[in-house]
């Protein structure tokens, strides 16, 4: 490898370790995230062999505003995870390995690998710097030596002059104090993680330059064997079972015909949507199964199975509206949780995927396996940008003044996100004593953590700084004052001499 290349590699683990000790590591990152992502894009942009992989920075980027405009926290950590994998694929699609339109199942192996490819070149930058040319080698050793010299020499002095002058003492003792903080175990800490952050990006660059790429081949093309009369024969027995079940649901769920056995509709519309969910997947596994089987095949049984794999994929969306009335009836009753408003959403990319899965059914021309990649990738970025505590306080809150008051106490553990609706609560005289105190107790808790000055221009974040200001404005002066013992009071004491003072 030429040696300007290394040089630009070695620049980027280094442009990589320092931002993201700088950026990243702070205890309360927030518009600084976003920032790292487009210094790391522009690092791409000047390094990368290839730019057109690049447009994958876009979800990538959309994912670090998550840190930005929200103060929910639990993307956190699997955001780090699908970063990694969006770096990966990034990868891949520069030395030519991307290959989801001939082999799903390759492309995902291919993908695992590279995560944990860069491992084996993070000692390179070692390598190559015991590698430099002799002159070189020569310089670094005489300034080591004088270094050697002149620390004994500098100790001696800063010893003397402390002794001779108190004002250079307290300076002297700051300036110790400084550097003892910079080698605190946090401090150890940050730059340990930086140094691996920039090692592993350094080997993702590496292998985007070193890695041949490959020349796209057209794939044999197989014909899939199985045994299509065992398939339809399960396939009808399913959908046998399926049919009962969905005339049962237009009867006594979707139209509200009394029930049996003295069943309430409440207790029977309910319950079951998580079952209903676990079962559209496993259907949707078996249609896949189908189609692969049929795609390259003629003659009536692989038509059988297609027109059975339509009706089954029609079950299957009926399955999907059973479980949103439910959930929905549910959500009603006892209104919206993270978890409930999050299946919401999986229902509903789930049926935009079965209407898909319908047409691929016909004609399997193109890549299934990429278009339910796709639909995930935007479901968990929509995930990462709408405001789910806010959704969800709207809900609850809502609910609380129509008289249903049973999930109040929810919403005051949720993010600074739900701060603008909890301020409801604490505007109107309708709200009862101990909700309007756990709804102050949210603010204090709110202002005491985030309120610090600690948290600088990077730990930015509009939904945390919108909640502090809340905090501010809304609550009475002497419920922001931080804990801590009370003041003295003085008392009457029956001794005129004596004053008593209680705490």
């Amino acid at each position: 490898m030429e040696k300007t290349l290394q040089n630009k590699l070695l620049l980027y683990a280094l442009v990589s370790a320092v931002s993201f000790i700088f950026l990243i590591m702070p205890d309360y990152a927030g518009i600084s995230v976003p920032l790292f992502i487009i210094l790391q894009f522009a690092c791409w942009y000047w390094l990368a062999p290839q730019k057109q992989a690049l447009w994958l920075f876009v979800p990538i980027f959309i994912l670090s505003l998550n840190s930005f405009i929200s103060g929910n926290p639990m993307w956190q950590v699997s955001n780090v995870f699908v970063i990694i994998i969006l770096y990966s694929v990034m990868v891949l699609v520069m030395i030519g390995k991307f290959r989801i339109k001939e082999d799903s199942l390759r492309f995902i192996f291919d993908t695992i690998v590279n995560i944990f490819s860069p491992i084996k070149h993070v000692l390179l930058p070692f390598k190559w710097w015991s590698e430099v040319d002799q002159h070189t080698t020569k310089v670094v050793k005489r300034v080591v030596k004088g270094m050697a010299v002149t620390l004994p020499c500098l100790i001696f002095l800063v010893i003397m002059l402390s002794s001779a002058d108190a004002i250079f003492l307290r300076g002297t003792n700051n300036f110790f104090d400084q550097v003892l903080n910079l080698i605190s175990p946090e401090s150890i800490f940050k730059v340990i993680n930086g140094a691996v952050v920039g090692l592993y990006l350094f080997g993702l660059a590496y292998i985007a330059y070193t890695a041949k790429v490959e020349e796209e081949e057209t794939p044999a093309v197989k014909t899939p064997r199985g045994d299509l009369a065992i398939l339809n024969t399960l396939l009808i027995s399913v959908l046998a079972v399926y049919t009962l079940f969905v005339f049962i649901q237009f009867r006594y769920l979707f139209a509200g015909a009394d029930l049996p056995y003295g069943l309430s509709y409440s207790e029977y519309a309910r319950k079951g949507f998580f079952e209903l969910l676990f079962l559209s997947g496993l259907n949707i596994i078996l249609i896949l199964i189908a189609v692969n089987l049929t795609r390259l095949r003629e003659g009536w049984w692989p038509k059988i199975t297609r027109y059975l794999s339509h009706y089954l994929c029609l079950v299957t969306i009926i399955l999907l509206a059973s479980s949103w009335y439910r959930l929905w009836l549910y959500s009603a009753d006892a209104g919206l949780t993270r978890l409930r408003l999050l299946v919401f959403g999986f229902l509903i990319f789930e049926a935009i995927g079965l209407v898909i899965t319908f047409f691929y059914i016909k004609k399997p021309k193109f890549n299934i396996t990429l278009v339910y990649l796709t639909i995930g990738l935007v479901y968990y970025l929509i995930l990462n940008v709408v405001p789910i505590d806010t959704l969800i306080a709207k809900n609850q809150v809502d609910r609380y003044f129509a008289y249903q008051r049973q999930g109040i106490e929810y919403i005051m553990t949720l993010s600074p996100d739900a701060a603008p609706q909890i301020a409801r609560l604490l505007d109107t005289e309708q709200v009862d004593p101990l909700t309007k105190e756990l709804a102050q107790t949210y603010f204090v808790n709110l202002k005491n953590r985030y309120g610090g000055a600690e948290r600088g221009w990077r730990g930015y974040n509009l939904s945390v700084n919108k909640g502090i200001k809340i905090a501010t404005d809304i609550l009475p002066e002497r419920l922001l004052q931080p804990a801590g013992p009370r003041p003295l009071e003085v008392i009457d004491s029956p001794n005129p001499g004596m004053v008593e003072a209680t705490e």
